[in-house]
């Protein structure tokens, strides 16, 4: 089960790998939850659009490629990263194991902003729980880093740290054009 497969690589077990089809088909097939995200992001922005009292129509469309290309900039500074330091043989592994970690971080994410949808939840909760999680996506990476792609843990710092920025940077840019 991938999100067994998911604590275990957090947790550092060594048998995460039996949790994941890691074949060359698997990765293509890992980016499914990368698609998958893309209906929670709009469930996200519904309900910002809806807190900001935006009588306007939110570009939806522009909005979702924008975080589908944030979501996507993992695997490139993964790749990158890879290719520098000689470690391309655990870029498919590291690439699978966190774009269906970030598929479950997105969901929690898109329950707190559900729940304020729903009227069981102030906005200002949601979007700490939000807010947290997105952060945690840090940890997360820099634990992926370290047990999946095996770097040290001044490279898996670095690592994440690289790879939150461009995402925001990403996202920054683009919501920038977006709303513009």
């Amino acid at each position: 089960m991938i999100f067994s497969g998911i604590l275990k690589a957090l947790k550092g077990e060594d048998d995460w790998q039996d949790e994941f089809d890691l074949t060359a088909r698997a990765l293509p097939r890992s980016f499914g939850a990368i698609f998958l995200c893309i209906p929670l992001f709009m469930l996200i922005t519904k309900a910002v659009v809806k807190y900001n009292d935006n009588s306007g129509e939110a570009p939806y469309l522009a909005i979702g490629l924008v975080l589908g290309f944030m979501a996507l900039s993992f695997p490139v500074v993964a790749y990158i990263l890879c290719l520098v330091f000689d470690r391309v043989s655990v870029f498919r592994p590291w690439v699978i194991v966190r774009n269906w970690a970030f598929l479950c971080v997105m969901v929690l994410i898109a329950m707190a902003f559900g729940l304020y949808l729903l009227g069981l939840l102030p906005f200002s909760f949601a979007y700490v729980i939000g807010l947290a999680l997105y952060l945690g996506t840090l940890a997360l990476d820099i634990r992926l880093a370290s047990r999946v792609a095996g770097f040290d843990w001044m490279g898996s710092v670095f690592t994440a740290i690289l790879i939150n920025m461009t995402s925001m940077m990403v996202l920054y840019l683009g919501l920038v054009q977006a709303l513009a």
